[in-house]
């Protein structure tokens, strides 16, 4: 299927980048794999699409088109193919399970290489190889039901393979330390371990003295020396992390997985789990005067619904 040797081709140039010492070919690589991936998955939409369809579940445009039969058939038309959000709302649709997650932290260090960082280093490609590999090779092992060895290349797949070990068990390792923060939330230390330097991409960032405190803790990148404070770098890695979520679950009707916090007015608090993960504080989720759940968008620590706030305000 030429679909799929195009993502092969694509993944292979990426890892021929990667291997290059020419620091300039580090988006090459970036945009390499990256389309390498959505072109796997393409291949599967166009081998699910129809005969004669023309490949209509790639296609962005699709029409129905009136056969000699006289019956009906449903074909792609023109030249745009679908995007990363057209592909997921397809696959969620068709019933395959893909790690989401990943795919769009490699599509966001595919644009922040190109679009953002001042010094991109070989650890930003390496974030970016790390998550590609493991959506590459588990897309190809149960969705195109293939040897990801076969289809790739010893060479590729063994590239792959080796940049994600040693780089996974690094973030292994800073995961570890992060742990051992006694103030530092769980859902905030798995947001702090998937945040990447803004300046480098890399996704090694680490506590410089586990003996702080929330107040005095720093944050280095291990790959240029960028530091943070507690404040900052929790506060961007928890946006970051919680982003997508948040886009998908307002967009869907629903609330988002963070909001403000009440007592650091920081975007924050988790509601799921009724914590800041920042500063720690937790705040009444139940109306005292109503007893009904507050939304999340009503927090304001005076544990009131904003109506049973608006009735009390005219009762005063």
């Amino acid at each position: 299927m030429p679909i799929l040797q195009n993502a092969v081709d694509s993944i292979v140039l990426g890892t021929e980048d990667f291997r290059s010492s020419d620091s300039r070919r580090l988006l090459s690589c970036a945009r390499n794999i990256q389309a390498g991936m959505l072109l796997l998955f393409k291949c599967k939409l166009a081998e699910l699409s129809p005969p004669g369809s023309k490949h209509a579940l790639v296609m962005q445009r699709v029409l129905p088109v009136l056969k000699a039969s006289g019956g009906i058939q449903w074909e792609g038309k023109g030249k745009r193919t679908i995007d990363v959000q057209e592909i997921q709302e397809r696959f969620d649709n068709l019933g395959i399970a893909v790690d989401w997650g990943r795919v769009h932290r490699v599509t966001n260090y595919r644009n922040e290489i190109e679009h953002l960082y001042s010094n991109a280093t070989h650890d930003a490609a390496r974030a970016l190889i790390a998550d590609s590999f493991i959506v590459i090779r588990d897309f190809i092992r149960i969705h195109l039901h293939g040897d990801p060895l076969n289809i790739l290349g010893a060479e590729t797949y063994n590239t792959l393979t080796g940049v994600a070990e040693v780089y996974n068990k690094e973030k292994n390792d800073l995961a570890e330390r992060l742990a051992l923060l006694e103030w530092l939330h769980e859902s905030a230390c798995d947001a702090l371990v998937e945040h990447h330097c803004e300046k480098c991409g890399s996704g090694l960032i680490d506590v410089i003295d586990l003996a702080a405190d929330r107040e005095s803790a720093q944050f280095k990148c291990m790959s240029c020396g960028e530091r943070w404070d507690a404040e900052t770098l929790i506060c961007q890695a928890v946006e970051d992390y919680f982003g997508y979520d948040n886009f998908r679950s307002v967009k869907d009707g629903g609330e988002p997985a963070t909001t403000q916090c009440p007592n650091c007015c920081h975007d924050t608090y988790l509601l799921e789990d009724d914590v800041c993960l920042y500063c720690g504080e937790s705040t009444e989720r139940t109306c005292t005067r109503c007893g009904n759940e507050i939304p999340g968008c009503e927090l304001d620590g005076s544990g009131l619904c904003s109506w049973c706030a608006h009735m009390m305000s005219k009762d005063d």
